[in-house]
């Protein structure tokens, strides 16, 4: 696939245009990016969380998790023109989540009947937490980074099995319904609380490296880490 090459790359501060928009998910899912890249919706809910998180993040550091480490651009400027557009679309969230403002959200289905496809870009979002240098529990008040977190492990499907099972028939889904209804002003409040926090005296770096959603549990349990002890600790 031959990608055409902007003669001047544009304001870094301009939003994409609706070409550009479509040109930067082709070259998320080309061979350039030999299949690591995040897709669209999956990077969007990764950044959100890379910008709204209790420590900024320089792009060096999410830049690889985001696009992978083994890319091959057909020239240097290929390559340019593919930071270009990713940094655009990183700087276009931050500028609508520091207004407090509601943007468009990057998510697919699909067919026309199928339910919006929450799951793969609250993945994106929650692997952004994860990435943080900080954990977001030792730097704010754990139960209400829990609380806030909470509509977004359950659209990315992540609630524990147990907590699911209790449920009454129906809960579940007007759960989901209720978060899906409030999705924007979830994640705007999510940065909202940390654009607070960051004005306080400095958060608590981890001593020792995070264990991860997918690891085994350090409790020695035999189940992942997501499903006992770092599971939300309650159903709100």
């Amino acid at each position: 696939m031959v990608i055409g090459i902007p003669l001047a790359l544009p304001d870094q501060s301009a939003p994409l245009s609706e070409e550009e928009f479509n040109r930067l998910e082709d070259l998320l899912a080309s061979d350039i990016v030999s299949g690591e890249a995040m897709a669209l919706d999956e990077l969007q809910g990764f950044l959100c969380a890379i910008v709204s998180g209790p420590e900024l993040i320089p792009p060096s550091e999410w830049l690889p998790a985001a696009l992978g480490e083994s890319m091959r651009y057909e020239s240097e400027a290929q390559a340019q023109q593919v930071m270009d557009l990713v940094m655009r679309f990183y700087n276009q969230i931050v500028q609508a989540l520091n207004a407090d403002q509601g943007f468009d959200f990057v998510l697919y289905r699909p067919d026309e009947m199928a339910e919006y496809d929450y799951e793969t870009w609250c993945l994106g979002y929650l692997d952004g937490v994860e990435f943080s240098p900080v954990a977001w529990e030792d730097a704010g008040d754990a139960d209400e980074v829990d609380e806030l977190l909470f509509p977004l492990v359950a659209l990315a499907g992540e609630l524990p099995a147990q907590s699911v099972r209790r449920m009454k028939p129906g809960e579940l889904e007007r759960l989901l319904t209720a978060c899906r209804e409030d999705f924007g002003a979830i994640v705007c409040g999510i940065h909202q609380y940390w654009l607070a926090l960051r004005a306080k005296p400095t958060t608590i770096r981890r001593a020792e490296s995070k264990t991860g959603r997918n690891d085994a549990c350090p409790c020695g349990s035999g189940k992942k880490f997501k499903q006992c002890c770092g599971a939300p600790g309650k159903l709100h």
